[in-house]
């Protein structure tokens, strides 16, 4: 039985192989047609997506003729391919971005230095200050101590009293 089947299926398509080879080949025809529809759906789309970014930076995505120095400063007419006045649009703001970036960066090192520099710099004058702050204090206890025995207020006290205020010593 199954013999039969299949040979008569055999006989059927070997008359109509014509027709099969057709049928293939439409349907061959017809998943090429939505693959390209596919292709062309996202070629617009990036097209689009092109323009905008395009008209984003200031210039235009489609083929241009403009007027442009030579390298012996005469002007020239270029004709411009689709695209290519926006590359090189985009391709000058990146340099202009990288060249502020590395300003940036300098600048910032830069006044992060010399912050340290004043940092250290104040942390110096403030230790100096303790310390002198620290010594005149000891000056006045020592003159205070020699007033109380003698009951004398002298030269010496009244220079203790100016450096605990931070004033200088009077002149003789």
């Amino acid at each position: 039985m199954i013999k039969t089947a299949l040979g008569a299926t055999a006989k059927w398509i070997a008359g109509e192989t014509g027709w099969l080879v057709l049928l293939a080949v439409a349907g061959v025809g017809a998943w090429l047609y939505v693959q390209f529809a596919q292709v062309r759906a996202d070629r617009d789309n990036a097209i689009h997506v092109a323009e905008i970014i395009c008209a984003g930076i200031g210039t235009g995505f489609a083929p241009s003729i403009s007027q442009e120095a030579d390298s012996k400063g005469k002007l020239v007419t270029v004709a411009h391919a689709r695209g290519a006045l926006c590359q090189r649009r985009a391709s000058d703001l990146a340099d202009f971005r990288a060249r502020t970036d590395e300003a940036t960066a300098a600048t910032l090192a830069k006044a992060l230095q010399d912050h340290d520099a004043r940092q250290n710099s104040d942390s110096a004058a403030a230790r100096a200050s303790a310390e002198a702050a620290r010594a005149a204090a000891e000056r006045m206890e020592t003159a205070d101590a020699k007033a109380a025995r003698t009951n004398i207020v002298d030269h010496e006290w009244f220079a203790a009293v100016n450096g605990v205020a931070g004033l200088r010593a009077p002149d003789r």
